[in-house]
C-alpha cells in the first residue's frame, strides 16, 4: 500500500501528504501537513514506525500547548517534551493500532543495533540523567536492561501512563527539578544563542538539529508568505533561486532551555542515516510532487465550461463592427462563411473517412485471422470418416478467432505561439480522426495544452516540492461522451477555428473562444502530468483494454520548476548545483529523470506506458527545414548514442528515402514514444492532389494518375492513418 494513503487511514483524516527533501520526517499540527523525506529502503519496520510515530502525533498532540511561547513553557526544556510526549503518542497509537506493535518493536531494534541512540555497549547509568532512562526504557527497553532506584521509577510509571498534553508538561517540569536536585552535574549547559548571522560566538552554529516533530510557525507571518518556483535546470549555467518573499518565521530551539536529552538529540542526527543522500559516486536527488487536488481541479477545463464561453464570446464578436477598409474579408464574414461551408466540408471528410474505415475493419480482420487457434472438437467429420484406418484424425476441427482490443484514444494538442501558423491544418486531422474514431466506436478525448490560466502564485496556491503549475490551462475541445448536439457543436467550432486560424488576419481565439485556449508556451511535462489521472479514470470509465496517447506539438516542453516555501529551509536538505536525478511523485508512482525537460518528459511517457498500459504516439511538427533536421539530429542520437559516423549517416539517409515516398519520418521506441513520427508542418494537409490529365492522355498516363491522386488522399491524412495503423491490433 502507499505509505501517504496508510498514514491518511491510521490518521482518520486527510491530512495532507507532503514528500520533499527534507533531513527528517515531520508533522504541522495546525495545518496537518505530513512531511517526508526520501529514506533509504531500511525494511518495512522502521518505514511503519516512523509513519505510525507521526501519525501518532497527528492523533494526540494538541496544537496548543506545543506551540506556546517560551515563557509558558519556562522549566519545561523542549527535548525533555520530545521524550515524553514520544512515549504517550506512541503508547496510545499502538494501543489503537495493535497491528503497529510489532512493527515497533522490530523497528526500534534495527534501529538500536544501527546505535541511532548512541553507543549503548558499554553505557555507565551512574552517569545516565533520567530523561535519558526514561527515553531508553520507553522506546527499546525490551533491548536493553535499563536500572531505575525507586524515586526514579515513579517518574518511569508517570511517563508510561500520562494522558494529556498538560500532564507531559507538568511531568517535564518535575524530571528537570529532580535532575536538578540529583544529577546536576550531568546537566548540559544551555548552548549559546545564535546571533543575526545565525553564528554563535564561537563563529559556528552549534544549535542541536530540530526533530521530526519540531515544526514551528509563526501564525501571522505564515499566513503573509508567498510560494515562488524555485528553477531547476541541467541546462542552466546561471543559478536562478526564486523563495518566499517576506521575513523567516521565528524558530525555536533547545538553545535557551536547561538542559537536554541527550540520547534524544543523538536519534535526532542519526536520523540522517536513514536519508538518500548523494555521495562522490551518486547523483543528488531532489523530491518532486504532483500538483494538490485544488491545482488538480483548476487546471482542467471541461468542454461544459468551455461551450458556455465560447457562446458568450461569439455572440459577443458576431455582432462587433469591423472595419472594412482594414481587412479585405472581414473576420466577421469569415465566420459567417465557414458556417455556410460546414455541411459540405464535413460530408467531404466522411467520405474520406470510410476509406480509412474500411482499411482498419481489413487491419483488424487480418490481426484475428494471423491469430487465429484451431482445435479439435469431439465430432467425427464423416467427410474424413472413411480414412479412419489410416489416419488418425478425423474429428471435426474448430476455429477461434482472436478478439481485437478495445481501443481508445487520448490526445494532447500543443496551443503554444509557435503552431499559431499550423493549428488550422492539425484541426483539420483531427476532424478527419475523431470522425474516424466515432465510425469504428473508439472512445476519444482531445485536450489542448497552453499556459493561460491565470492561476494565483502565493502560499494559498501550491505546497513546497510541488511541481510549479506554469499557469497550466489543459482544455477540453471534444470527447466522445458529448450528446449528439453537443457534438455536433464541439464539431462545428473546430471547423471555424480552421477558417479563422488559417488566415493572419484572423481574430485571435479569446475573441471568440475561450480566454483559456489562446496561444501560450509549451507546458508539455505539466500536462501530462495531470494527464496521468485523466487517463486512467478515461480508461476504467470505457473499459480499454489498449490505451493510446496522441501528442501533436512543434517542440520540446517548457522546463518544469519546483515550488518551496521559506519556513520550511530548516527541514530541507542542501542540494548544491543543478545536475542530479528527480523523482516525480505522481499517483503513487515514482517517476526519475536527469532533468525536468526532454528527461522527464521521456520518464512521463515512460510512466504511462508501464504502469498504465498505455500505446504511446507522438507526432513532430516541424516548421521548417531547421527544426526537422534538428529533431532528426536528437532522435538518432537518443535511439543509438553509441552509432559511428558513417552509422549515422546511414540513419539519416535511411530517415530521409522514407520521408520522401510517406512525407513522414517513423521511429519506434525514442523519447518515451512507441511511435513517433517527424513531420513537415507545411505538408500536412488532407487535401489530396486533384485528379488532371490531358484529354488525349494514354491509358497508361491515366493510371499513373489515378494512383498518384489515390496515394495522396492517403499519405496527407498522416494523423489518420497511423493512429488507424496503431489500433487495428
Amino acid at each position: 500500500m502507499n505509505k501517504g494513503i496508510l498514514a491518511k487511514l491510521l490518521a482518520k483524516e486527510n491530512i495532507t501528504i507532503q514528500h520533499g527533501n527534507y533531513h527528517t520526517a515531520w508533522f504541522d499540527i495546525k495545518n496537518r501537513v505530513l512531511g517526508l523525506p526520501n529514506w533509504k529502503d531500511m525494511g518495512k519496520d522502521v518505514y511503519d514506525l516512523l509513519i505510525g510515530h507521526e501519525v501518532g502525533h497527528a492523533l494526540e498532540t494538541p496544537y496548543e500547548g506545543w506551540h506556546d511561547s517560551p515563557e509558558q513553557l519556562e522549566g519545561c526544556p523542549r527535548s525533555y517534551i520530545n521524550v515524553i510526549e514520544d512515549a504517550r503518542i506512541e503508547r496510545k497509537v499502538k494501543s489503537r493500532y495493535p497491528g503497529l506493535v510489532n512493527s515497533f518493536s522490530k523497528g526500534y531494534r534495527k534501529l538500536f543495533d544501527d546505535e541511532f541512540f548512541g553507543d549503548l555497549s558499554d553505557i555507565d547509568w551512574d552517569e545516565t540523567k533520567l530523561i535519558d532512562k526514561i527515553n531508553l526504557k520507553a522506546k527499546i527497553g525490551n533491548l536493553i536492561e535499563v536500572p531505575f532506584n525507586s524515586e526514579e521509577q515513579v517518574f518511569m510509571d508517570r511517563a508510561m501512563s500520562t494522558d494529556s498534553f498538560d500532564e507531559v508538561v507538568q511531568l517535564c517540569r518535575d524530571v528537570l527539578v529532580y535532575t536538578k536536585e540529583n544529577q546536576e552535574e550531568l546537566m548540559k549547559p544551555p548552548a549559546p544563542q545564535a546571533n543575526e548571522d545565525g553564528q554563535d560566538d564561537q563563529g559556528e552554529d552549534q544549535t542541536p538539529p530540530m526533530g521530526h516533530d519540531d515544526m514551528e510557525s509563526n501564525d501571522e507571518e505564515q499566513e503573509d508568505t508567498e510560494q515562488q518556483p524555485q528553477a531547476n535546470s541541467a541546462n542552466s549555467d546561471e543559478k536562478e533561486e526564486q523563495s518566499l518573499e517576506g521575513e523567516k518565521p521565528t524558530e525555536r530551539s533547545h538553545g535557551g532551555d536547561e538542559d537536554v536529552s541527550t540520547t534524544d538529540e543523538n536519534f535526532r542526527r542519526a536520523e540522517e542515516q536513514l536519508l538518500e543522500k548523494p555521495s562522490d559516486n551518486v547523483k543528488p536527488i531532489t523530491i518532486c510532487n504532483e500538483f494538490n487536488k485544488d491545482i488538480l481541479n483548476r487546471v482542467v477545463f471541461d468542454y461544459k465550461t468551455l461551450a458556455k464561453e465560447r457562446k458568450e464570446n461569439t455572440e459577443n464578436f458576431k455582432t462587433h463592427e469591423n472595419d472594412e477598409d482594414y481587412y479585405e474579408v472581414t473576420t466577421k464574414e469569415r465566420m459567417e462563411q465557414a458556417d455556410l461551408e460546414y455541411p459540405s466540408y464535413i460530408k467531404e471528410v466522411k467520405r474520406n473517412v470510410n476509406y480509412a474505415v474500411k482499411e482498419f475493419e481489413m487491419r483488424k480482420a487480418a490481426y484475428r485471422y494471423t491469430r487465429a487457434q484451431t482445435a479439435r472438437t469431439g465430432s467425427v467429420d464423416v467427410n474424413k470418416l472413411w480414412s479412419y484406418r489410416t489416419n488418425d484424425d478425423i474429428f471435426s476441427r474448430v476455429t477461434q478467432l482472436a478478439d481485437a482490443k478495445n481501443h481508445g484514444m487520448f490526445m494532447l494538442i500543443d496551443f503554444s505561439g509557435s503552431m499559431s501558423g499550423t493549428l488550422h491544418k492539425v484541426i483539420d486531422q483531427l476532424i478527419h480522426t475523431i470522425l474516424f474514431c466515432k465510425a469504428v466506436n473508439i472512445p476519444f478525448d482531445v485536450y489542448g495544452f497552453t499556459t493561460t490560466n491565470n492561476l494565483p502564485r502565493h502560499g494559498e496556491c501550491q505546497r513546497d516540492s510541488e511541481i510549479y503549475h506554469e499557469n497550466l490551462a489543459l482544455v477540453q475541445q471534444i470527447h466522445s461522451g458529448l450528446k449528439k448536439a453537443d457534438f455536433e457543436e464541439a464539431l462545428k467550432f473546430l471547423h471555424t477555428r480552421i477558417a479563422m486560424e488559417s488566415n493572419w488576419y484572423g481574430a485571435r481565439i479569446h475573441q471568440y473562444g475561450s480566454k483559456f485556449e489562446d496561444w501560450g508556451s509549451t507546458p508539455l511535462n505539466t500536462a501530462l502530468m495531470v494527464s496521468t489521472r485523466l487517463i486512467k479514470k478515461f480508461r476504467a470509465k470505457h473499459n480499454i483494454e489498449n490505451m493510446n496517447l496522441v501528442v501533436m506539438s512543434d517542440g520540446d516542453t517548457n522546463n518544469m520548476s519546483i515550488c518551496r516555501q521559506k519556513e520550511l529551509d530548516d527541514k530541507r536538505m542542501k542540494i548544491d548545483g543543478y545536475w542530479g536525478e528527480y523523482i516525480i511523485n505522481i499517483d503513487g508512482q515514482k517517476v526519475k529523470a536527469d532533468n525536468l525537460r526532454v528527461s522527464a518528459t521521456t520518464a512521463l511517457l515512460d510512466n504511462l506506458r508501464k504502469h498504465y498500459g498505455v500505446t504511446t504516439l507522438g507526432f513532430f511538427l516541424a516548421q521548417d527545414h531547421y527544426d526537422y533536421r534538428s529533431k532528426l539530429e536528437q532522435v538518432c542520437d537518443i535511439s543509438n548514442p553509441n552509432m559511428t559516423w558513417d552509422e549515422t549517416q546511414d540513419f539519416k539517409k535511411s530517415a530521409q528515402k522514407q520521408f520522401t515516398k510517406e512525407r513522414v519520418f517513423t521511429i519506434d521506441n525514442v523519447l518515451g514514444y512507441d511511435q513517433y513520427y517527424l513531420l513537415k508542418a507545411k505538408q500536412i494537409d488532407t487535401e489530396a492532389e486533384e485528379f488532371q490529365v490531358e484529354d488525349d492522355a494514354s491509358k497508361g498516363k491515366l493510371t499513373q494518375a489515378f494512383k498518384k491522386h489515390s496515394k495522396s488522399k492517403k499519405l496527407n491524412k498522416t494523423l489518420l492513418t497511423n493512429f488507424g495503423k496503431a489500433v487495428a491490433m
